[in-house]
């Protein structure tokens, strides 16, 4: 995915703002944005390496999930996450055509908008820059931290990234220890390691 420079910096912006704002109002507009969240579509589709949930508002892709072993089953773990979100069956065929090819290992970029909207800054921006890390390659927390001009937050960057709502097209798979190790990864780390692979990434296994 093409990741503007502008979004990252509006972005981190907006953290250095929210960071003079007591935690309790914080906590308050988040809520408020959840309540307000406009209704997504749900679709599953099948690829290579399973079957993917994907929930969409009218932004973009608000939320993708790793393979599944069938269709119901990624079903059934995408209305857990998104209770009033309304099952379709006419997938959109950008964003089926390139995860598809993604999991063939033709697809190199995505093209199709996402939804961040209803992110924290933090979370956004850290998100916003490992989109610029190339296929095929790592970066280290440290460098995501330094990234985003916070060099102490290697710690919080993994914790942002273990919740990335949007695997994959955001490849946050991409990111490893300081050390070459893999570090950590929400999908667990035998997925890590097969997109990795996949890719061609160099690993120290």
């Amino acid at each position: 995915m093409k990741w503007n420079e502008a979004l990252l910096a509006q972005t981190l912006k907006e953290l250095r703002a929210q960071e003079r704002i007591p935690a309790s109002e914080r906590r308050a507009a988040i809520r408020a944005q959840l309540v307000n969240s406009s209704d997504v579509n749900l679709y599953a589709f099948e690829t290579r390496l399973g079957w993917m949930g994907m929930a969409r508002s009218e932004r973009g892709i608000r939320y993708l999930q790793l393979p599944r072993p069938t269709r119901a089953q990624a079903l059934r773990d995408l209305q857990r996450e998104f209770p009033d979100g309304v099952i379709r069956r006419d997938v959109p065929e950008e964003s089926e055509r390139e995860l598809c090819a993604y999991a063939e290992g033709r697809c190199r970029s995505f093209s199709a908008p996402l939804d961040l909207a209803m992110l924290r800054p933090f979370q956004r921006a850290v998100l916003i820059a490992i989109g610029k890390i190339p296929f095929g390659e790592t970066r280290s927390y440290g460098w995501v931290a330094r990234e985003i001009g916070q060099p102490k937050a290697a710690r919080a960057v993994g914790q942002a990234l273990h919740t990335n709502p949007i695997p994959i097209i955001i490849p946050c798979h991409r990111v490893v220890a300081s050390n070459g190790g893999l570090g950590g990864y929400g999908g667990g780390l035998q997925m890590k390691v097969k997109l990795l692979q996949l890719e061609g990434a160099a690993l120290n296994l």
